[in-house]
């Protein structure tokens, strides 16, 4: 859909139903982000670029995380993947999608997809947060969204809890491509980055599938236990 017609919907939801800050509950930022300048300012801001040097180790052409996963960012993507808070994922696509255009790294994204959810856990939950966040990142950056490009096609077990090297057994064969991405650069969009292996897993069914290049755009990376996060300090290297 063209800016210009999204521009005018965000204007007539706006007249309808004024934003709202989904953490303080004040007004938003007009036409219709719902989140306020104030709060939006608070958040641990950390844009991080994988390190060309650990590509070898790293499974995506390029990685990035708009925030560390700290208060009150881990609050509202709690709130959108455990609570239903859909709201809450519009916000935090829409300022990963900001956060991705300043960086410049949609200039060369074809086609944006998201970490898909196996049938069985989207029965469970009724949607998938990676896709409600995808979707709005898509729009942001002008990048065609392909839902259903990649399928999990087998059921896992949380990943919480376990060893890097269980985690990638873990996942090992879990997605598979639904359709052909024979020379597309592609971005998935993820929630939360860990240990990268959902990424790489990911990353690899999309190869097989012919893709160009593949990204990762989450809206946070999981820090290390202790770490602070210093604001004047945006740009480190993936933890793999």
């Amino acid at each position: 859909m063209p800016t210009k017609v999204y521009s005018w919907l965000d204007r007539i939801c706006s007249a309808l139903l004024p934003p709202r800050c989904v953490l303080c509950g004040g007004p938003g930022q007009q036409p219709s982000l719902d989140i306020c300048s104030a709060c939006e300012g608070d958040l641990p801001v950390q844009a991080i670029l994988d390190d060309p040097r650990s590509r070898d180790l790293w499974p995506c052409d390029r990685g990035f995380a708009a925030f560390a996963y700290a208060s009150p960012v881990d609050f509202l993507v709690h709130a959108l993947k455990y609570r239903g808070q859909l709201a809450t994922g519009r916000v935090l696509g829409v300022l990963l999608g900001k956060s991705i255009v300043r960086c410049l790294l949609h200039r060369d994204v074809d086609v944006v997809v998201p970490v898909p959810l196996h049938p069985v856990r989207h029965a469970e939950r009724g949607f998938n947060q990676s896709a409600e966040l995808g979707r709005w990142v898509a729009r942001e950056v002008g990048c065609r969204f392909c839902e259903g490009a990649v399928t999990r096609v087998r059921h896992t077990g949380p990943q919480v809890g376990l060893r890097l090297d269980e985690r990638r057994t873990n996942l090992a064969g879990a997605f598979s491509c639904a359709a052909s991405l024979a020379g597309l650069r592609v971005a998935v969009v993820d929630d939360v980055l860990t240990t990268g292996s959902t990424a790489r897993a990911i990353a690899t069914a999309l190869r097989e599938a012919g893709a160009a290049s593949v990204d990762l755009w989450c809206v946070a990376r999981a820090l290390p236990p202790g770490h602070c996060v210093e604001p004047e300090n945006r740009s480190h290297p993936f933890e793999t």
